[in-house]
């Protein structure tokens, strides 16, 4: 009863991931799942299977389990060292008038959520290793995991002949996938399956109704994957990687069959790498780039500036997304930037972490095929876990996919079932028996039990780790379930709406702040822009929201121009506008839908004048306005008539300087010289990408 209701449990759990978008309600959801299933393993799990469960997770694989979550447990605590943490804390502490620790993360709640998102992971992982420690059971669990994978790769090639999501605008996706980690994995799972089902085949010697079945549903999941991978703009990227997992499955298959012995083995693994490195030189490699992203398919000229402002320590686990809107390019949208899961790792964890993960999966690849060739059945299992960590450490550095919730929580489920059958059951059976047999010490007539107090403290020590991992889970669970934003970043979305609205010239339906576009429309007359004056909503408490929420996100641009904004308009003496308007420049300098607000507030403030670095960041929005971007002239005729005496000064300055003519024109129409003048680059703060 409890196994079965374990299986259910992590096929609801990969089933959600998959098919609801990566919102928090789905992993909130997830985690409550595999929390109860985890609390359900602690306590009513027989003392046997706790103690196969045990020989399987050996000390030196707890270690490489446990680092990663203390790591980012490390980034997210507060650094009492003065100049330790990323500099980002000490310019926000500055600019809101309150103490900030350093901290290395730039965004605690995005880390906060990767810490969550790797307590599901790992807790799956674990659920995968008890249910398949039975033979039957793991034969049960693979062939769920070769449905899940059917499935989606069925949904990702329909979604490829239809066109994008084939969605009409406004539905949301089917599937939450966009990397190829199913179909390669599902495709790795597929030959496991089938060199299971011939060697069923050739001891049985006839062909029955089961085993047809078994090859037709793997000839099918694995046609299915194949058809998922080809179809791909980087199918040749993808499809090597899904060879070289494939690949080791078919070789453990090959040595066990017909190669057996160490002169077969070593002949089989060189044609195997032969073959390998042969369709490796297919591969297009981009020159003159970093090494984590010269197998990408996808222009990332932002990821490669975030790359070498990266530290050593990294800048905070899932905090990607909030730095890149300081390294994109003017006007980019966030959406077009695809990094590679091993450029991700190395600017969030640092490139020590991705070096040793990197060694660390092909380690866990030669050891569990190593673990595959010493058993003579149930090899299969082990081979997948190998194949798979060997196609997921090349597909790190062609896509970001494994970094999803959906293949993670499968690449998990994968591992689990090789851990589980990596060694035979013989030496694990006699376990019980031989730690409770009694033994008769000469100089003592009464038998004692020492082995089983060393099982017995085993048994509890794997006990008390998991009902750990459950009370962690349960408790994210409870904070998502009660907030699901992290606290202060919940009030944030009503902000960001207000600050939509109260763009000039900027409609609500014509721009998209939270994707960062601005889509081009209509445009208002002179007229219209005039009368679109930006008037700010929000009570007394307005502030004190926003600047809690930059407390634990200090790389959020629009918040701080929402703030300065807020702050001009109810003439606030606790925060200086012209401080927070720096840190909207800093943090999003590029940011097209900001512009018009920014350029607003930045006109009507009277010390801009005497700020150069200010009037620096101002002139290099007007150059835009006025001669890149001509759907926003609207926006800066509307600035330019509520600015003040300075702030219209120095647009007439810096028109004169190119057309004195031009300046008489726009005093009239507000018309904008022809374009031409070269942008200078954005003023990004110095230290690791952030501001100081």
């Amino acid at each position: 009863m409890l196994v079965r209701f374990l299986m259910a449990a992590l096929l609801v759990s990969v089933a959600v991931a998959f098919a609801m978008p990566e919102i928090p309600q789905a992993r909130a959801l997830c985690s409550a799942v595999l929390a109860i299933a985890v609390l359900a393993t602690a306590v009513f799990t027989s003392s046997s299977t706790i103690a196969r469960l045990a020989r399987r997770l050996r000390p030196l694989l707890l270690v490489v389990l446990v680092v990663p979550a203390i790591y980012m447990t490390l980034q997210l605590a507060p650094i009492p060292i003065h100049g330790f943490g990323n500099p980002i804390w000490e310019t926000a502490s500055a600019a809101l008038n309150v103490p900030l620790a350093g901290r290395l993360t730039v965004d605690i709640g995005a880390t906060a959520q990767a810490f969550l998102h790797y307590g599901t992971t790992i807790a799956l992982a674990l659920i995968a290793t008890v249910v398949a420690l039975d033979k039957e059971r793991a034969w049960q669990l693979l062939a769920m995991l070769v449905s899940v994978t059917a499935i989606v790769s069925a949904c990702l090639l329909v979604r490829q002949a239809v066109g994008s999501d084939g969605l009409s605008p406004g539905d949301a996706p089917v599937l939450a996938v966009t990397g190829a980690v199913p179909a390669v994995l599902g495709l790795v799972l597929s030959a496991a399956m089938l060199a299971r089902a011939f060697e069923e085949r050739r001891r049985a010697k006839q062909l029955s109704f089961r085993l047809a079945t078994t090859l037709s549903f793997a000839l099918l999941a694995a046609l299915l994957c194949l058809s998922a991978i080809l179809a791909r703009g980087d199918g040749t990227r993808t499809a090597i990687a899904a060879l070289l997992g494939v690949g080791i499955v078919l070789a453990a298959f090959a040595i066990q069959n017909w190669f057996y012995g160490i002169w077969g083995m070593a002949s089989v693994l060189a044609t195997a790498a032969i073959l390998f490195l042969a369709a490796f030189t297919l591969l297009p490699v981009r020159q003159n780039t970093d090494l984590t992203i010269a197998l990408s398919a996808h222009n990332l000229a932002a990821t490669e500036r975030m790359l070498q402002d990266a530290g050593q320590a990294g800048s905070g686990a899932g905090t990607y997304a909030a730095l890149l809107p300081i390294h994109r390019d003017i006007g980019a949208p966030l959406s077009r930037e695809r990094p590679t899961a091993a450029a991700a790792i190395a600017i969030e964890m640092g490139r020590p972490f991705l070096y040793v993960l990197l060694m660390l999966a092909v380690l866990g690849a030669a050891a569990l095929l190593r673990c595959s060739l010493r058993r003579r059945r149930d090899y299969v299992y082990a081979a997948i876990g190998s194949g798979a960590a060997a196609a997921l450490a090349l597909l790190a550095l062609v896509e970001d996919g494994i970094l999803q919730f959906g293949a993670s929580l499968l690449a998990a489920a994968m591992f689990g079932l090789a851990v589980a059958q990596s060694q035979s059951d013989a030496a694990t059976a006699a376990l019980p028996s031989q730690s409770t047999r009694l033994v008769s010490e000469p100089d003592n007539p009464r038998p004692t039990c020492a082995p089983t107090r060393t099982y017995g403290i085993a048994n509890a020590s794997m006990r008390i780790g998991l009902g750990s991992i459950a009370v962690i889970l349960i408790a994210q669970t409870v904070r998502l379930l009660a907030q699901p934003s992290y606290p202060g970043r919940l009030p944030v979305e009503a902000a960001r709406e207000a600050l939509l609205r109260a763009l000039p010239s900027s409609p609500r339906g014509d721009g998209d702040l939270r994707a960062g576009r601005l889509a081009p429309a209509s445009q208002p007359t002179a007229n219209e822009a005039a009368a679109s004056r930006p008037e700010i909503g929000g009570g007394p408490a307005a502030p004190m929201v926003l600047a809690r929420a930059l407390q634990y996100s200090p790389l959020r641009g629009d918040l701080w121009l929402m703030l300065a904004a807020l702050s001009r308009e109810q003439r606030s003496a606790d925060y200086d506008v012209a401080a927070l308007l720096k840190l909207s420049y800093y943090t999003a300098p590029n940011d097209l839908a900001l512009l018009p607000l920014r350029l607003t507030v930045a006109l009507g403030e009277v010390s801009v004048a005497s700020e150069p670095e200010l009037r620096e960041l101002v002139q290099r929005d007007v150059r835009i306005a006025l001669t890149k971007q001509p759907s926003l002239r609207p926006a800066l005729i509307a600035a330019y008539q509520s600015a003040s005496a300075d702030g219209k000064g120095l647009v007439d300055n810096l028109i004169s300087e190119w057309d004195s003519a031009a300046l008489q024109s726009m005093r009239k129409e507000i018309r904008a010289p022809s374009p031409g003048t070269e942008l200078p680059p954005p003023n990004r703060p110095p230290g690791r990408g952030t501001a100081r």
